[in-house]
């Protein structure tokens, strides 16, 4: 039987801001958004999440990983032909495609959405000038004005893989993933100027033989700032309701939250899922334990 793992997460409420220079805009760097629901909110993409996850692992001596990412640019290890893909944690669960022999590729073991505001963005500004002189590439006599959007919001996101996918050392780049996912720092354009808090303030996460997520999103936030989860609540079902006949089966949920008064882990409890309402950190240890003794009892070690 294929096991699959599911993730939600919310991440901390801050104030999210980009900054790219001049573009089509002018001097106003934007904000990726969609429409939502009827409603504008901003956006960040999951190429953007990819990158973070390469800024974790590769602080981490006990991984190899084909691709470096730094402030000055990407290095690569000299495999040129990816002959050893299977070697490294970002080729692995990332994937790989060679730009000029496509037959060279690996579709990603992990899948991730795009983030998404989960209040509507309201055209939120800020400006300021550039004094004359602040970058010795630019002459000019007088300040340049320019503008930054900004968004003081919470970002949802979701993500899937398939452990057996992966091509070895399976329990463990499962669990390098969730802790890279638990820690992210760096998202969307944050540097010294824009600073946000990717890291999640709940992570609902799914470890099942249903190969549909059926959770993603699933985070409203309403015009006071409080959360909820009843719609995933609803999905579970009641604690008499026939687990047949669930959505979700609440025993393969493992919910970390250090919002305490979200609205629906009550009903998520007492309907059967495992809630850590003290912290990210053990929710996550709780899945990679649960996927090492899934992994174990199969007999196909890693």
């Amino acid at each position: 039987m294929t096991m699959h793992l599911f993730g939600a997460v919310l991440t901390a409420k801050a104030t999210a801001a980009n900054n790219r220079g001049e573009n089509e805009a002018g001097t106003i760097s934007t904000l990726q958004k969609i429409i939502r629901n009827g409603e504008l909110h901003s956006t960040v993409s999951a190429e953007a999440i990819r990158y973070a996850l390469r800024e974790v692992w590769q602080e981490d001596d006990s991984l190899k990983l084909h691709r470096r990412v730094s402030h000055t640019g990407s290095v690569w290890d000299g495999d040129a032909n990816f002959e050893e893909w299977s070697d490294n944690i970002d080729d692995d669960v990332l994937g790989f495609m060679h730009a000029k022999q496509e037959t060279i590729s690996r579709r990603g073991i992990l899948e991730i959405s795009r983030a998404v505001s989960t209040t509507p963005w309201t055209g939120e500004l800020s400006y300021n000038f550039a004094s004359p002189g602040a970058n010795p590439a630019v002459t000019h006599r007088n300040p340049i004005p320019y503008a930054v959007e900004e968004h003081h919001t919470r970002y949802q996101y979701g993500f899937a893989m398939t452990p057996n996918e992966l091509s070895k050392d399976r329990p463990l780049r499962v669990e390098k993933t969730l802790r890279a996912l638990q820690n992210l720092r760096r998202v969307g354009g944050n540097h010294a100027r824009f600073l946000f808090d990717f890291s999640p303030e709940i992570i609902v996460l799914r470890w099942t033989a249903d190969p549909a997520p059926r959770m993603l999103l699933c985070f409203d936030e309403d015009e006071r700032g409080s959360i909820s989860l009843m719609r995933l609540a609803a999905r579970v079902g009641g604690k008499d309701t026939d687990p047949e006949e669930k959505d979700i089966r609440p025993d393969e949920l493992i919910i970390g939250s250090v919002i305490k008064d979200a609205e629906g882990l009550k009903e998520l409890k007492e309907a059967g899922a495992q809630i850590y309402d003290d912290g990210i950190k053990k929710a996550v240890s709780e899945a990679v334990n649960t996927v090492k003794r899934s992994f174990e009892n199969s007999g196909t070690g890693s």
